[in-house]
């Protein structure tokens, strides 16, 4: 019993990628969820570990703790209440940063390919055999396949995390940028093409426009492996035949596109019109929403809309912690983009978890990922491995 309890100890980084395979669904608790339970394992689990942990020359768990004392504060004066879930998640990546600093980068990389391996499969398998298994708590999205009216496919894909088929894409592209540039060279051909084809049938063009962006830039480095880009090759071809030209070409689709800008021009609005102490200490967690070019109190909407962020992760930073709070958080990422300037382009691209952090940073310009727990602790997990 005490060599199991220890195995688990060893391998508590396990749990977190446990997060984007739990849907989020009421267990009858307060603050507690299903896709919870894997965050509090690792919490025993790390209290539980014996090691000495050391945390100077850990600058990144200082702003974090300093980030985690700021949203507490901020929650205490603005709910009257000193506990909410984005305080456990925060709290988690400050205990991620220094479990990854006293171990190896051995099981982040398993794991990380072992879980793009299955959600690619299940987004593919999803697709081609109309996989339905329900929705979960939001009631919004299906895990699996969401059939829709779109002439050109039968439905998009949605895997087992919070956000839908975006987030799912993003995750996608993470996750499969991760296990290409980490994989030997005759693997390559075959991750990218499902890569590509998993992200593809989530029907997010904006994940689908990164990972492009990135694979290309990849094969570039590569000197264009002739077997690369034969396989981007036949993912467009075998894409084309299931609708990608239409996905950005349909009229009535792009209006997607409208509908985000609409929500990000009212959120700039919003908070330059805002009073100097909301947009200096921001206006906390879950209390401002957006629907189209409405953006209020999200008690104050009908419960028949869907609210959601801006659909820019760094304009709900600031809409959620204001600017101070912005600039806590925000210390990793210059400190990340600092790092990449002095170390050069080649290596950047060949670093094992540059390129996914910089592809979920610029995902963030057109989503909410950053906001979105489960997925978003995976670019805290690569950002302790970068710092390593």
């Amino acid at each position: 019993m005490k060599n199991l309890l220890l195995k688990f100890i060893d391998n508590k980084i396990f749990f977190l990628f446990l997060l984007p395979l739990l849907p989020h669904i009421d267990l009858g608790v307060r603050f507690i969820q299903l896709d919870d339970i894997p965050v509090l394992i690792f919490f025993i689990l790390f209290v539980l570990d014996r090691k000495n942990y050391k945390l100077e020359n850990l600058k990144e768990v200082n702003y974090l703790f300093l980030f985690l004392i700021y949203i507490i504060f901020q929650n205490l004066f603005l709910t009257s209440g000193s506990f909410n879930t984005e305080i456990i998640r925060f709290l988690l990546y400050l205990f991620v940063f220094i479990e990854i600093k006293y171990n190896s980068n051995e099981l982040v990389f398993e794991y990380s390919k072992k879980l793009f391996y299955f959600l690619a499969f299940f987004s593919i398998f999803s697709y081609l055999f109309s996989l339905n298994l329900g929705t979960d708590s939001y009631n919004y999205w299906n895990i699996g396949l969401n059939e829709n009216l779109w002439l050109f496919t039968k439905g998009r894909v949605n895997g087992f995390q919070a956000g839908g088929p975006n987030s799912f894409g993003d995750l996608l592209v993470v996750l499969g940028l991760f296990t290409f540039i980490n994989s030997s060279e005759k693997y390559k051909p075959f991750i990218l093409i499902i890569s590509f084809l998993a992200c593809f049938f989530t029907y997010s063009r904006s994940s689908l426009l990164v990972l492009i962006f990135f694979v290309i830039v990849l094969i570039v480095f590569e000197k264009f492996n002739l077997k690369l880009l034969m396989s981007l090759f036949i993912s467009v071809v075998i894409s084309i035949n299931f609708g990608l030209i239409d996905r950005f070409s349909s009229e009535k689709e792009t209006e997607g596109i409208s509908d985000r800008l609409e929500m990000q021009t009212a959120t700039a609005n919003y908070l330059t019109s805002s009073k100097l102490q909301d947009l200096i200490f921001g206006n906390g967690n879950h209390k401002i929403g957006v629907v189209n070019n409405s953006i209020g109190n999200i008690d104050e909407f009908s419960e028949d809309l869907r609210v959601t962020g801006p659909h820019n992760s760094y304009l709900f930073f600031v809409l959620k912690y204001g600017l101070l709070g912005t600039f806590l958080l925000s210390i990793m990422i210059f400190s990340f983009l600092k790092k990449l300037s002095y170390n050069g382009l080649r290596r950047t691209i060949y670093h094992p978890v540059a390129i996914p952090i910089l592809s979920m940073l610029i995902l963030g310009l057109a989503s909410d990922l950053l906001h979105n727990h489960s997925v978003s602790w995976i670019i805290y997990l690569y950002l302790a491995t970068y710092e390593k």
